[in-house]
């Protein structure tokens, strides 16, 4: 089947993908979150640092639901767990907004909000589009996985004023109500799965401990981890480095906005790469380039900031569409839910660790450089085992549907 037939044949499925992620917790939480940080902790007096625990409560959430929720696509099917787990997510944000009176009960609630809505994250929608695209896969990765730009950057520029006038808690509210269309929209944009990438109950697949012991999951394991830790921890910090070097909060907003028109152009364009050249290669030269963004906004000097953040911005958008490719290749589509949502543990831990470390080394010495070289080593290291790893890796016949 050429390409354009699978974009043709599969452009329901493709839309979707794009609608679900849309609604997923990569685009409506983790896009989001700042926007109620600091309203939340005012009205209850918290401190920065104890506001700053709810990402070890989602680190803890994701970590452990991941795994459990790849395991229930493989087993009841993509369109189900994800239409559930879509609601999951509104129902959470609800419940934020009725029940947060402390900060244990926050906690506890984003911590059920990350087990309620895994199923519905990136794993459904990852599975689909390596089920039935091959010609263009990568591709249709960067296409659907573009659906997070409207958390990054469509939804922050009404959200935030809604929430400044109507509060935080009105703001949890709007968001689980905008779950409940986007996940009729997406069931029935998907449509029925199809029986053979279903698992019976008989048809156990391969478990976790088999899955954590293959040599190409912990290859693609530790790429994965070195990525989130150095990408995503250095996102989180972002607006602070910036803040730092002596701008405005307005001025800092404005110039890391450029992370979401990064984050998009880096899944459409990786995903192109993709289908073009080898994996592989891709992955390894991707990761070099984001190294050297952390190197440049190491150095602190004005001119190199912007090119900087776009190119961190761009491991944002590459390493979901490079982390279900490279797995795409290694295992059969019957088990794709199972492996992508145990690596997203990995992925998840990854991310947690690097936030935590990179505030660490700034109270010990005072700056982000050296976290930011610690990150660009990471990259660097991630960057020699895809090259090492992942080159002219022949893909598995059962990995297509």
């Amino acid at each position: 089947m050429s390409g354009a037939s699978e974009m043709r044949d599969g452009w329901r499925i493709l839309a979707g993908c794009f609608v679900g992620v849309s609604a997923s917790f990569a685009s409506l939480f983790f896009y989001t979150s700042g926007i109620f940080l600091k309203p939340v902790a005012e009205t209850f007096g918290w401190t920065r640092g104890e506001i700053s625990l709810s990402s070890i409560a989602v680190l803890v959430g994701n970590v452990l639901a991941f795994p459990v929720a790849g395991r229930l696509v493989d087993r009841f099917g993509e369109r189900r767990v994800a239409f559930l787990s879509t609601l999951g997510l509104g129902l959470s944000f609800c419940l934020l907004a009725v029940l947060t009176t402390g900060l244990w009960i926050y906690l506890i609630l984003l911590t059920l909000l990350c087990c309620l809505s895994s199923g519905g994250n990136l794993i459904p929608y990852n599975r689909l589009l390596t089920q039935h695209f091959c010609r263009l896969r990568g591709l249709a990765f960067g296409i659907a996985l573009g659906g997070t730009s409207f958390g990054a950057a469509i939804l922050p520029v009404y959200l935030a004023p809604y929430v400044a006038e109507h509060g935080w808690r009105a703001g949890y509210l709007l968001l689980g109500g905008l779950t409940v269309p986007l996940a009729l929209l997406t069931f029935w944009l998907i449509g029925r799965p199809a029986a053979d990438t279903v698992m019976s109950p008989r048809d156990a697949g391969l478990h976790w401990s088999e899955v954590v012991r293959h040599r190409a999951f912990r290859s693609i394991g530790t790429i994965v981890f070195l990525a989130a830790a150095a990408v995503l921890g250095t996102t989180l910090h972002v607006i602070a480095m910036l803040t730092d070097k002596g701008m405005t909060a307005a001025e800092a907003g404005a110039l890391a906005s450029g992370l979401g028109v990064a984050v998009l152009a880096g899944r459409v364009g990786a995903g192109y790469l993709l289908d073009r050249w080898d994996a592989g290669v891709v992955t390894a030269v991707l990761l070099a380039l984001v190294a050297t963004g952390m190197g440049a906004l190491a150095t602190g000097r004005p001119e190199m900031i912007l090119p900087a953040i776009l190119l961190v911005g761009l491991g944002v958008g590459t390493e979901g569409d490079i982390l279900a490719y490279l797995l795409g290749r290694r295992f059969p589509v019957r088990n794709f839910g199972t492996v992508y949502g145990t690596i997203l543990s990995v992925h998840a831990f990854g991310a947690g660790l690097g936030g935590f470390v990179a505030g660490a080394l700034f109270d010990l010495f005072g700056s982000y450089q050296a976290w930011l070289s610690c990150a660009a080593a990471m990259l660097l290291v991630a960057a020699s085992i895809a090259w090492l790893t992942e080159r002219s890796v022949r893909p598995l016949a059962a990995s297509v549907a």
